[in-house]
């Protein structure tokens, strides 16, 4: 058998704008996914592929077959999420046939952490593959999904990364957050999970439009680079949340404050990290305190004990 590993990941700013040329800062987190590969000759001839996802609960919640001399779907339980495996597969084995040549495969993946937390339980499938087979993760993550692809540059690093894409191609760098800024924050799970492909659509041309505003740019930069190296806690809580001012005038949508119908508290933080509306929340002790009967349903859990800063 051979393992794979993945971190799952945050996005802390940079949400929509990466896709503008804005820089993002990604962090992953102590959760992710693992992937282990099984494999035998195959006996006649004809080389299959059995797949089995399982949960953060050792659930089965997947599982298919798939011939792979004809890359056909023999059985599946998931109809949407088979064709997107096949689809990783046919790329896969077209970039590197050997792997599937004669051989009885089994794939099994176990992720970490709840998939309705939005912490890339797709992104973390696609950098374990990609590891598996020595392929290009970005490249699968464009056929899959989509996306600027900072969640794979974070879950490859395993360490927070400052990432951009520039002329079509990603780049990122080693970044680190002071855990002394974040001691009092938190991270809060609604539980439904938002689908980052389709945010992403439908925004899609009021991100374009980003890119030819050259002082929104400016302000964004200026922005990231403000929380990217803060001078104080203060500051960093006011960035964040002029961040989320800026993206929500311009791409109307709402900030948290809205979808959670709370008010602002004066040295409150409270912001959606990666795709607005549903995934994770950032908020801070005087959020918290002062709303703490709209997260008790929630799953909260303390910054530094989930998030790795450095």
């Amino acid at each position: 058998m051979r393992s794979y590993f993945t971190h799952g990941k945050i996005l802390l700013a940079g949400e929509y704008a990466v896709l503008a040329g804005v820089e993002a800062l990604a962090l992953p987190v102590i959760p992710g996914q693992w992937l282990n590969v099984w494999q035998s000759e195959s006996k006649d001839g004809v080389s299959k592929l059995v797949w089995q996802a399982k949960n953060h609960r050792n659930e089965v919640w997947f599982e298919c077959r798939v011939d792979m001399n004809t890359l056909e779907l023999q059985d599946a339980n998931n109809a949407e999420m088979a064709q997107t495996i096949l689809l990783l597969l046919t790329e896969i084995q077209q970039q590197k046939p050997e792997l599937f040549e004669n051989k009885m495969l089994r794939i099994e993946t176990e992720l970490e952490f709840d998939q309705s937390f939005g912490l890339g339980s797709s992104s973390t499938l696609i950098n374990n593959l990609s590891l598996w087979a020595g392929v290009d993760a970005f490249h699968l993550q464009q056929l899959a999904f989509g996306g600027s692809g900072y969640d794979v540059a974070a879950g490859r690093m395993g360490r927070p990364v400052v990432y951009w894409v520039a002329v079509e191609q990603p780049n990122w760098s080693p970044w680190q957050l002071n855990s002394e800024f974040t001691h009092g924050w938190f991270l809060a799970f609604p539980g439904t999970k938002q689908n980052s492909r389709h945010s992403l659509q439908d925004k899609k041309s009021a991100i374009a439009g980003i890119k030819n505003d050259t002082v929104l740019l400016q302000q964004l930069n200026a922005i990231v680079e403000a929380i990217k190296n803060p001078r104080s806690l203060p500051l960093l809580e006011a960035m964040l949340e002029m961040w989320q001012a800026l993206l929500s005038q311009r791409l109307d949508l709402p900030r948290a404050y809205e979808d959670l119908n709370i008010d602002p508290v004066q040295g409150g933080l409270c912001k959606w990290l990666g795709a607005w509306g549903g995934d994770v929340l950032l908020i801070n002790n005087a959020v918290l305190n002062a709303n703490s009967a709209v997260f008790k349903d929630m799953t909260v859990i303390p910054w530094n004990d989930f998030v790795i800063s450095n």
